[in-house]
């Protein structure tokens, strides 16, 4: 007699369940990884927003005014408070200079409603003190 020729049953069953095993797994790496990139990508055009409407803005006055706005769908809104800045000196002997009167801004970034996705805090001086 000769050899047994080509797989039982049982061996073709074990082969697909370890194969639908792996193509699951194959399967919810790709869909979680491409989630992430649009995650990413969502974050980007947001920071993208806010770093153009801190930018848009040479004193801080000029942020007083926009409160709120909207760029395609995107949603942000300015914070504007103000605060005293020491200057220090980094090198050489130590200053005796008033602290500038500056604001702290922040600027939130959210998509159509759905909470702040960004959030960028900057710096801007004043044009003439408050």
């Amino acid at each position: 007699m000769g050899g047994q020729r080509g797989f039982t049953l049982l061996e073709a069953l074990v082969a697909m369940a370890i194969a639908a095993v792996a193509f699951t797994a194959l399967y919810r790496t790709v869909g979680q990884s491409s989630k992430v990139a649009l995650d990413v990508e969502a974050r980007v055009e947001a920071a993208m927003v806010a770093r153009s409407v801190l930018a848009s803005a040479t004193f801080a006055e000029d942020l007083q005014a926009l409160q709120s706005g909207q760029q395609g769908p995107w949603q942000w809104r300015v914070q504007v408070a103000q605060e005293s800045v020491p200057i220090a000196s980094v090198m050489g002997p130590p200053v005796d200079v008033p602290p500038l009167p500056a604001a702290r801004v922040v600027v939130q970034v959210g998509r159509n409603g759905g909470g702040t996705l960004f959030e960028l805090t900057g710096w801007k001086l004043y044009r003439t003190a408050p």
